[in-house]
């Protein structure tokens, strides 16, 4: 679970590194390909369709800039950070490529010299970033900052599983990467004890959209293992607020 802010910086060149150049490509359209992923834009999309969310919007561990593109392209005004230039360096390329004007900054969200003015968002977007964090708390009291009265921060990670898995055991070996698993019972407790209300989990069930008897037999059953134990690499959801007052 161990790293360095300078492991996450040297990522994308390590990883071009040992896996090659086509490994930019994969970060650059993962996000946009990727079934994970696709299924994480569709619960996003419905959680921020119902709920008090935007219209300035600060992203926070962009990476390639999936995310912000994905809001940018919502019609959001769209601020980013990520602790890696390599990252950003992906992001602007692919926030031109389709268009979309989007503001990205270097910058480590869980500093204490956080480079954010004050009061400035309506809403926080943290995806699948946070989990390579090692104070979620330090992050939280960052995101409460840049919040107005009445914000809202919405989190989308990996769940406690994380950690154990085999990816993440291989990523620690091979980069020093921060990769930890986050339950939804330590993400409400750290919203609450940084002054955040109201956190609601969602859940993003996989395996439900194919027909026939066994595929909908196994859909009852992912779903099932979702709502209750957190069935391996389902992603945690959160939506919290930040009180008026």
């Amino acid at each position: 679970m161990s790293g360095t802010i300078d492991n996450e910086k040297a990522f994308v060149q390590k990883a071009i590194e040992i896996y090659g150049p086509d490994f930019k490509d994969h970060l650059r359209t993962k996000g946009f390909i990727s079934h994970w992923f696709l299924h994480y834009w569709s619960a996003v999309s419905e959680i921020i369709n119902q709920s008090a969310f935007g219209p300035k919007v600060l992203d926070l561990g962009c990476g390639p800039g999936w995310s912000s593109i994905f809001l940018a392209g919502r019609g959001y005004d769209v601020q980013a950070m990520d602790v890696s230039d390599d990252m950003l360096t992906i992001a602007r390329e692919n926030a031109d490529r389709y268009g979309l004007k989007i503001e990205f900054q270097q910058g480590d969200m869980q500093s204490a010299n956080f480079k954010v003015s004050e009061g400035l968002f309506d809403s926080v977007f943290i995806m699948d970033a946070l989990h390579h964090c090692a104070d979620e708390k330090a992050v939280l009291a960052n995101c409460w900052k840049a919040l107005r009265p009445g914000g809202s921060i919405l989190i989308v990670e990996p769940d406690w599983f994380h950690q154990y898995s085999p990816s993440s055991a291989k990523d620690r070996e091979l980069f020093g990467t921060t990769e930890r698993g986050l339950s939804a019972r330590l993400l409400k407790k750290s919203l609450h004890s940084t002054g955040f209300i109201k956190p609601q989990r969602y859940f993003c069930v996989y395996n439900t959209c194919r027909g026939g008897l066994l595929a909908r037999l196994k859909a009852v059953i992912c779903t099932l293992a979702t709502v209750t134990i957190g069935y391996p690499h389902r992603p945690v959801i959160i939506y919290a607020q930040k009180p008026v007052r």
